[in-house]
């Protein structure tokens, strides 16, 4: 048997009731009552969420027949300031620094040189993803490659922006004391009289 009422099992174990226990225990709850009301109409009520200190904009009303939705326009690179140019050049040559370093990471990947597309996403002021195109499509290195250059901070602006730029994997360094296949041995020195 169990019993969650707490003047129901005063009354099973013989305790003589008390009006004043029974009172505060009344209180106690109509406090309580009135604690969650005051919580719940205050939480339903507040400022939208703040996330890292960057404030979050209600969402806008959906889109009916009546009224269309905006439109999304990328902006024109001549559209954006220099400082925000600057910012894209720099965090591109970032990305491009670290994606060279895939060639050590995946040490079977294809060297050599291919086009990757970089899409800005202006409000969040980063970049947010990455088309790798050949030669590492569909490889290990793609996952290398687009984790080099998501993330990289720049400064906002009002809309989506897809950069495409050249990612470089160098040549693999020779080995000390291994020849190239297909490559004659050196010639030995002529002993010496």
């Amino acid at each position: 048997m169990r019993l969650t009422d707490p003047v129901e099992a005063d009354n099973l174990l013989g305790c003589p009731e008390s009006e004043d226990l029974v009172a505060h225990r009344r209180e106690r709850s109509l406090f309580l009552a009135s604690l969650v009301a005051a919580a719940a109409l205050a939480g339903c009520g507040g400022a939208p969420a703040q996330v890292e200190g960057t404030f979050i904009q209600p969402e806008a009303p959906a889109a009916t027949a009546d009224t269309p939705a905006a439109e999304v326009k990328p902006p024109a690179e001549d559209e954006l300031t220099p400082d925000q140019k600057a910012q894209m050049e720099i965090a591109l040559r970032r990305g491009g620094e670290k994606a060279a370093n895939c060639a050590k990471v995946v040490p079977e990947s294809v060297r050599g040189e291919g086009e990757v597309k970089v899409t800005f996403d202006g409000k969040k002021g980063r970049a947010t993803d990455v088309s790798v195109g050949a030669p590492w499509a569909g490889t290990e290195t793609e996952s290398c490659i687009k984790r080099s250059f998501v993330g990289e901070i720049i400064v906002p602006f009002d809309g989506e922006l897809e950069v495409p730029y050249t990612v470089k994997l160098p040549a693999k360094p020779e080995e000390p004391g291994k020849t190239k296949p297909g490559a004659k041995p050196a010639a030995k020195p002529a002993p010496k009289k």
